[in-house]
Protein backbone atom coordinates (compact mmCIF):
# COMPACT_ATOMS: atom_id res chain seq x y z
CA UNK A 1 0.00 0.00 0.00
CA UNK A 2 2.82 2.37 0.51
CA UNK A 3 3.40 2.34 -3.00
CA UNK A 4 0.31 3.12 -4.37
CA UNK A 5 0.22 6.66 -4.44
CA UNK A 6 3.97 6.97 -5.87
CA UNK A 7 2.59 4.31 -8.52
CA UNK A 8 -0.84 6.13 -9.52
CA UNK A 9 1.71 9.39 -9.81
CA UNK A 10 3.70 8.08 -12.28
CA UNK A 11 0.88 5.86 -14.17
CA UNK A 12 -1.17 9.79 -14.12
CA UNK A 13 2.37 11.45 -15.36
CA UNK A 14 2.19 8.53 -18.60
CA UNK A 15 -1.22 8.92 -19.33
CA UNK A 16 -1.08 12.81 -19.39
CA UNK A 17 2.15 13.65 -20.38
CA UNK A 18 2.70 11.76 -23.10
CA UNK A 19 -0.91 11.31 -24.34
CA UNK A 20 -1.14 14.95 -24.30
CA UNK A 21 2.22 15.39 -26.39
CA UNK A 22 0.82 12.73 -28.71
CA UNK A 23 -2.41 15.14 -29.45
CA UNK A 24 -0.19 18.24 -29.09
CA UNK A 25 2.01 17.14 -32.23
CA UNK A 26 -0.72 14.87 -34.10
CA UNK A 27 -2.12 16.69 -37.23
CA UNK A 28 -5.78 18.11 -36.23
CA UNK A 29 -7.28 15.31 -39.30
CA UNK A 30 -5.53 12.48 -37.49
CA UNK A 31 -7.05 13.12 -34.15
CA UNK A 32 -10.43 13.65 -35.49
CA UNK A 33 -10.54 10.35 -37.27
CA UNK A 34 -9.21 8.77 -33.97
CA UNK A 35 -11.53 10.88 -31.44
CA UNK A 36 -14.77 12.08 -31.88
CA UNK A 37 -14.65 15.19 -29.49
CA UNK A 38 -11.62 16.58 -31.39
CA UNK A 39 -14.79 17.44 -34.39
CA UNK A 40 -16.53 19.97 -31.85
CA UNK A 41 -13.46 21.99 -31.04
CA UNK A 42 -11.24 24.68 -32.69
CA UNK A 43 -7.20 22.94 -33.25
CA UNK A 44 -6.46 25.53 -30.41
CA UNK A 45 -8.56 24.67 -28.20
CA UNK A 46 -7.31 20.64 -28.83
CA UNK A 47 -3.91 22.05 -28.08
CA UNK A 48 -4.63 23.95 -25.56
CA UNK A 49 -6.02 20.78 -23.63
CA UNK A 50 -2.82 18.91 -25.11
CA UNK A 51 -0.60 21.92 -23.03
CA UNK A 52 -2.48 21.65 -19.75
CA UNK A 53 -2.33 17.40 -19.87
CA UNK A 54 1.38 17.62 -20.75
CA UNK A 55 1.75 20.88 -17.53
CA UNK A 56 -0.43 18.42 -15.40
CA UNK A 57 1.08 15.55 -16.07
CA UNK A 58 4.80 16.85 -15.65
CA UNK A 59 3.13 18.26 -12.04
CA UNK A 60 2.47 14.60 -10.73
CA UNK A 61 5.96 13.78 -11.43
CA UNK A 62 7.08 16.73 -10.19
CA UNK A 63 5.36 16.53 -7.40
CA UNK A 64 6.61 12.60 -6.17
CA UNK A 65 10.55 14.29 -7.42
CA UNK A 66 10.28 17.25 -5.31
CA UNK A 67 8.63 16.33 -2.11
CA UNK A 68 10.01 18.79 0.00
CA UNK A 69 9.37 21.57 -2.48
CA UNK A 70 7.44 24.75 -1.45
CA UNK A 71 5.03 24.84 -4.17
CA UNK A 72 2.26 22.42 -4.33
CA UNK A 73 2.71 20.91 -7.52
CA UNK A 74 0.11 18.19 -6.92
CA UNK A 75 -2.44 19.78 -5.80
CA UNK A 76 -2.26 22.03 -8.41
CA UNK A 77 -2.30 19.74 -11.69
CA UNK A 78 -4.62 17.44 -9.56
CA UNK A 79 -7.26 19.87 -9.56
CA UNK A 80 -6.85 21.43 -13.06
CA UNK A 81 -6.51 17.41 -14.22
CA UNK A 82 -9.77 16.88 -12.31
CA UNK A 83 -11.33 19.58 -13.68
CA UNK A 84 -10.20 19.01 -17.29
CA UNK A 85 -11.73 15.18 -16.90
CA UNK A 86 -15.01 16.55 -15.59
CA UNK A 87 -15.03 18.65 -18.93
CA UNK A 88 -14.38 15.54 -21.06
CA UNK A 89 -16.99 13.72 -19.39
CA UNK A 90 -19.79 16.53 -19.73
CA UNK A 91 -18.38 16.56 -23.34
CA UNK A 92 -19.04 13.38 -24.53
CA UNK A 93 -22.58 13.42 -22.97
CA UNK A 94 -23.30 16.17 -24.63
CA UNK A 95 -21.61 14.37 -27.88
CA UNK A 96 -23.30 11.33 -27.37
CA UNK A 97 -20.01 9.36 -27.04
CA UNK A 98 -21.53 7.97 -23.71
CA UNK A 99 -18.76 4.67 -23.77
CA UNK A 100 -15.90 7.27 -23.18
CA UNK A 101 -17.38 8.80 -19.89
CA UNK A 102 -16.46 5.41 -18.31
CA UNK A 103 -12.91 5.93 -18.66
CA UNK A 104 -13.07 9.54 -17.52
CA UNK A 105 -14.57 9.05 -14.49
CA UNK A 106 -12.61 6.22 -13.72
CA UNK A 107 -9.34 8.07 -14.38
CA UNK A 108 -11.24 11.31 -12.42
CA UNK A 109 -11.35 8.90 -9.48
CA UNK A 110 -7.77 8.18 -10.04
CA UNK A 111 -6.78 11.78 -9.98
CA UNK A 112 -8.68 12.23 -6.53
CA UNK A 113 -6.88 9.10 -4.81
CA UNK A 114 -3.67 11.17 -5.50
CA UNK A 115 -4.70 14.73 -5.07
CA UNK A 116 -6.70 13.96 -1.71
CA UNK A 117 -5.62 10.74 -0.54
CA UNK A 118 -8.40 8.67 0.97
CA UNK A 119 -6.81 5.89 2.66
Amino acid sequence: MAYLQESLQILLFLIFALGGAYRFFQPIDVLAKRMLWVNYFKPITVRTIAVIEVLCGTGMLLALLLSNSTIPFLLYSGCLLMLTMLGAAITHVIIGDYKQIIGNMFILLIIYQVTFPVF
